[in-house]
């Protein structure tokens, strides 16, 4: 196949495609949907077992989990907005993708341990909001700078065509969906009478200073997974910096809005910090990871022609 060379973020508007024949083009869609369902179903085994870690797992591992569950949420966000395909399925699918993501975890806790309606309620109140957030930074790169994620084999001019399009099957799709991932809630939500979602003032500001932290994250992490190759290294390098900077940002944010324990010690805050650090780095290191395998099946980050009424 002819490859877009690598350090092309810029395609014209009656961009090439690539000549492939039916089966070449075959075996490379069922190469991309063979990862995707490994990747998921990976991804879903992590969310069973964090709770076990939470329970029972050092500072480190359940940084590690902590981390690993943020990354799930952004390339959620990321495929809602960037992926290629109408955005009527984007969506409906990403939705899915969160709800599977909240039952992995409340099967795992009820595996494991006892957790109250409310706090899984909460729980699933967190997701959702962190799906919705994260997907905020990058509408407006793709907004900005009209970024899509495409298949070097597809014809970059038909995106604006492809968002628009609303048929009835996708009505139907959305309809099937939404049966799907309601169907198994009574069998994953724990028993017990839902007494409301427990809200605390400390929470609220901790929940929102990672959320401004990551959405500071998220579409410089994108926009390194789908770079040249040649400056994957040197982007690392820079990225261990920048992660540690908005980690001593999102760390004294915390310190001004939320009071510190008292006594707590220099070797304590260095402790936190460096904790926090290992949740962004991780968070940073799935989905740079998990795009880089994308790119290596053919995706690329492109500028398309800007559309009469893009989405």
């Amino acid at each position: 196949m002819t490859d877009i060379p690598d350090n092309e973020l810029h395609l014209e508007q009656d961009g090439n495609t690539t000549n492939d024949t039916p089966a070449e083009s075959n075996d490379m869609h069922e190469a991309i949907w063979t990862v995707s369902a490994v990747l998921i179903g990976l991804f879903l085994l992590h969310n069973f077992i964090t709770p076990a870690v939470f329970r029972g797992g050092s500072d480190w591992l359940m940084a590690l989990a902590i981390g690993i569950c943020i990354g799930e949420v952004n390339l959620i966000a990321t495929w809602a907005v960037l992926a290629p395909g109408a955005i009527v399925v984007r969506l409906p699918w990403s939705a899915l993708l969160g709800m599977l993501m909240w039952y992995a975890l409340m099967l795992g806790n009820r595996a494991t341990s006892s957790m109250s309606l409310s706090d899984a309620m909460l729980l699933g109140t967190i997701l959702l909001g962190g799906v919705l957030a994260a997907q905020v930074p990058l509408w407006i790169a793709k907004k900005a700078f009209r970024w899509r994620l495409i298949h070097e084999s597809r014809q970059v001019a038909q995106s604006c065509h492809d968002d628009r399009q609303f048929e009835i099957r996708h009505l139907l799709l959305g309809t099937a969906l939404l049966a799907v991932a309601l169907s198994p809630l009574r069998l994953v939500l724990p028993p017990g009478a839902f007494n409301g979602i427990p809200v605390e003032g400390e929470s609220l500001i901790a929940i929102a200073t990672v959320t401004m932290g990551n959405l500071i994250m998220t579409v410089p992490c994108v926009w390194g997974a789908l770079f040249a190759s040649s400056s994957v290294v040197r982007l690392f390098l820079v990225w261990l910096v920048y992660c540690a900077v908005v980690t001593l940002g999102e760390f004294t944010a915390m310190a001004v809005l939320v009071r510190l324990p008292t006594g707590m010690s220099w070797a304590d805050i260095r402790l936190v910090v460096l904790i926090y650090y290992t949740v962004n780095v991780t968070q940073c290191a799935v989905v740079f990871g998990t795009l880089r395998v994308y790119r290596a099946l053919g995706f690329r980050l492109v500028r398309v022609p800007a559309c009469p009424t893009e989405t």
